[in-house]
């Protein structure tokens, strides 16, 4: 991901190379660059004005073509023979051609913004004429000789790249598009610093904790938790910047993406020592360090329904402190062309946006699979722009892909290779030990009242049985506790043997499913023991 500063410098680069001289700027295009410009003022500081441009020219769909002082407006209708000059406020199709001449008969920079509202996304058949039009005189300017001659430049803004006609992104045209990042953890701290530096408001973070809380937020953004805290008289706290953060991520993402704030961690869920360890070492830890090498870029989850799957990734976004969220595709798919496809896009852009961030994909096999004609497609474009997102070295360390099953057999192939979900972590059934330990945890996560002190009674009654049914049986014996004619609600033994004996098992095919996650493990050391042995006799079979 670009930060603010390397868009910039990517940009300038590509600029001076001359491999093209027509832009899109996409995502946080209307954010502060620094501490004190926005990005149309940045570049015409930074570039226009080094540079002898002889027109600098802004053009909305809404305000229509406007310059940034009134003698540039009077050398455009000299060279327009002032035959635009009652077309200032007119549609593409009539001011375009003129623009055209403009940029072939002198060094113009052109700024489009909101680029989506002219070429909005979508098939060309569904665009009306003028969008048409438009597009044409857009996908020309990158490829004209004339233009590059010149040195004209045109800069178009956007806040969705998915929002824009893909047309203009063919290799047939030379328009290359732009991220501009939201700020990282150092320059959001510079900006806080130089914020509170007035002592207008009273905080009780350091600056290095507000920055590390403001993750994927934009320094507008900061600014407005700034300015609400002084306008309320209230400090800027932990509680007060989460707050606010979830009610500008929410407007910005929540059609798509659903933000998780866990409540619990690691020491309140049982058992599962194994992939604790693995995900502390290898994730938590090295990302903190910022050595990513040892960080996989994305973690595949198996084992049979209820043995806490979910729960083990609440649990690591709470230890580790990062952001975490979760793919549903219910909120993904649309009824209209290219809605479904351009949700996944700013789905996706969303999430690496909070990085570090944990994305989360609870039943996989079912959420992402290639399709087939009876959908148009749309499975099929989801499909492969989640393999080519997944696939992406730069996100490793700073999104880090976390996906659930219980029937990894049922995914496809491509998803689950190396270099994707490069690690399989089983989740099995609980031991005796894990069962005691779930059956206290439980108890104590409900403030159950209970005289019993060792639970390994219960544990060795619970053969076989998942941490869901588990917390069924505590559940069912604080019930029978309750009856009328039982005295208190304590969790006696003999209640707690009572509900074992009234609670059987659920969980379908759980022989089946812990052995697709025992096939499926690709690292002995993540295996209980007791299963260790199948793993050598798969690898034996398979030589």
């Amino acid at each position: 991901m670009l930060s603010e500063g390397s868009w910039y410098d990517s940009f300038l680069s590509k600029y001076r190379s001359g491999i093209s001289h027509e832009f899109l700027f996409y995502f946080n295009v209307r954010d502060l660059v620094d501490n004190y410009r926005y990005m149309d003022r940045y570049i015409y500081e930074e570039f226009i004005k080094k540079r002898n441009f002889g027109i600098v020219a802004f053009y909305d769909i809404s305000r229509g073509l406007t310059f940034l002082d009134a003698g540039m407006e009077k050398e455009f209708n000299i060279i327009t023979s002032n035959e635009a000059s009652n077309l200032m406020n007119a549609m593409p199709s009539r001011l375009f051609p003129y623009i055209d001449r403009a940029l072939k008969n002198t060094k113009m920079v052109l700024f489009i913004d909101h680029v989506e509202k002219i070429i909005p996304a979508g098939d060309i058949a569904s665009m009306t004429l003028e969008e048409r039009i438009a597009l044409i005189w857009i996908c020309e300017w990158s490829v004209s000789p004339k233009i590059s001659s010149v040195g004209s430049c045109i800069m178009m803004l956007a806040d969705n790249l998915a929002d824009v006609s893909r047309e203009i992104l063919k290799s047939s045209y030379r328009i290359e598009p732009i991220f501009v990042g939201l700020p990282d953890e150092s320059q959001r701290k510079e900006y806080i610093e130089y914020l509170l530096s007035d002592g207008s408001v009273k905080t009780e973070i350091s600056a290095d904790e507000f920055a590390k809380l403001s993750s994927g937020l934009s320094k507008k953004s900061i600014k407005d938790i700034k300015l609400k805290s002084e306008a309320e008289g209230i400090p800027i706290s932990f509680e007060f910047i989460k707050e606010k953060k979830h009610s500008v991520l929410q407007k910005e993402y929540g059609d798509v993406l659903e933000f998780i704030y866990p409540e619990i961690g690691f020491e309140d869920i049982g058992g599962m020592d194994k992939a604790k360890e693995y995900l502390l070492k290898n994730v938590v830890y090295p990302i903190r360090k910022g050595d990513l090498r040892r960080v996989p870029m994305g973690i595949l989850l198996c084992g049979p329904s209820g043995t806490g799957k979910t729960l083990l990734v609440y649990a690591l976004a709470k230890a580790s402190g990062f952001n975490c969220v979760k793919i549903d595709m219910s909120r993904i798919l649309g009824q209209y062309v290219g809605e479904s496809e351009k949700n996944f896009k700013k789905c996706l852009l969303g999430a690496q946006s909070q990085h570090p961030v944990i994305v989360f994909v609870d039943e996989i096999d079912q959420a992402f699979r290639r399709g087939d004609s009876g959908d148009s497609g749309v499975s099929r474009n989801i499909f492969s722009e989640f393999l080519q997102f997944t696939g992406d070295t730069s996100n490793r360390g700073k999104v880090i892909f976390i996906a659930a099953t219980n029937r990894p057999d049922l995914m496809d192939p491509a998803l689950k290779r190396a270099g994707r979900f490069d690690k399989k972590i089983p989740i099995l059934l609980p031991d005796a030990r894990e069962r005691a330990e779930i059956f206290r945890i439980i108890i104590n996560k409900y403030r159950f009242e209970t005289d019993v002190e060792d639970f390994m009674v219960f544990a060795e009654q619970t053969e076989n049985y998942t941490g869901a049914e588990i917390e069924t049986v505590v559940r069912k014996a604080y019930e029978l506790a309750c009856e009328d004619d039982r005295e208190g609600t304590v969790l006696t033994a003999d209640i707690i043997s009572e509900a074992i004996k009234r609670c059987r098992p659920s969980t379908q095919q759980v022989q089946f499913m812990t052995m697709l996650a025992i096939e499926e493990c690709d690292d002995k050391d993540l295996l209980p023991d007791k299963y260790k042995s199948l793993l050598d006799e798969r690898n034996m079979d398979d030589r």
